[in-house]
């Protein structure tokens, strides 16, 4: 059975977009994660060191927004990778929103890797 931790819509800025104008200026990215992993020993031990310590996820991601990239689909992928090798979860989905449109909310990527 997988447990589920989760990071929900984290704000980072970063330059991101296809055309040079547009990665100029740093922009607003919403980024949400589903980190499938057992719990129990945490649960047990009452130990951060049993679990997936949600912090550090973030403080990565953060460190990731500083990269200039063109698509969300690249940062969706390069904190999926990260993830997987420094956290180790059985499975993760990440989700990166963008508001590059002002008729709708927002765009986004989602990605699932095991």
């Amino acid at each position: 059975m997988n447990d589920i931790v989760r990071i929900t819509e984290l704000e980072v800025h970063t330059h991101i977009g296809v055309p040079e104008a547009e990665r100029k200026e740093a922009q607003r990215l919403l980024v949400s994660v589903v980190l499938e992993t057992s719990t129990q020993a945490a649960a047990r031990s009452d130990a951060m060191e049993d679990t997936i310590n949600y912090e550090a996820v973030t403080k990565n991601l953060q460190e990731l927004a500083r990269t200039e990239r063109k698509t969300i689909e690249r940062f969706a992928e390069d904190a999926t990778e990260m993830i997987l090798s420094e956290f180790h979860p059985k499975r993760v989905t990440v989700t990166v929103q963008k508001f590059p449109l002002k008729e709708a909310k927002s765009v986004s990527v989602t990605i699932t890797r095991p």
